[in-house]
């Protein structure tokens, strides 16, 4: 399988990544989340608007492409001494083919050149759903460790109890 990843930086990809979320989101939390809550945090974080705004706002998405087809996704966050993925899906027919563990990879490789100027960036960080032991395990084969519980209430009556993670960067 041919691997790769692009930023998103068009109307049509951010379309595109739109489309892969709510097809991830209502196939992947059906049994984490409610409905009502699926569909809240679909708009509240990955609608169109709500994607132009946080790339507006420093986050930077890719699209994750297997043999050329969207597989899936990521968003991560520069912060001052590491870097927040906040966001990593892969759509369901391509999970369990290591592309979390190819994405992960090449995004230490991207923010690991000098000339970027990300050397002070040591740690990769997210955030997971406790109820989301698939996840878990996935990050955790993938070296993360859990550094703390966190709940986050989100508005419209939910909250997010999640898992901050955390790795060197290798």
């Amino acid at each position: 399988m041919r691997f790769d990843v692009m930023p998103v930086a068009t109307e049509k990809q951010i379309i595109e990544v739109e489309e892969a979320a709510f097809n991830v989101w209502h196939n992947y939390y059906k049994d984490i989340f409610s409905k009502e809550q699926i569909d809240y945090m679909l708009k509240k974080y990955q609608s169109r608007e709500a994607l132009k705004k946080q790339i507006a706002d420093g986050y930077i998405y890719y699209m994750i492409l297997a043999d050329n087809h969207l597989a899936g996704y990521m968003c991560v966050l520069v912060q001052s001494n590491y870097l927040y993925l906040a966001r990593l899906y892969i759509k369901a027919e391509y999970r369990r083919q290591g592309l979390a563990k190819k994405t992960i990879s090449h995004l230490e490789s991207i923010f690991k050149k000098p000339e970027l100027g990300f050397s002070h960036i040591k740690k990769l960080r997210l955030k997971v759903e406790r109820n989301n032991s698939f996840a878990i395990n996935v990050y955790e084969h993938l070296g993360f460790k859990k550094i703390r519980s966190e709940d986050t209430d989100i508005g419209g009556g939910f909250v997010c109890r999640d898992y901050v993670m955390e790795r060197e960067i290798s």
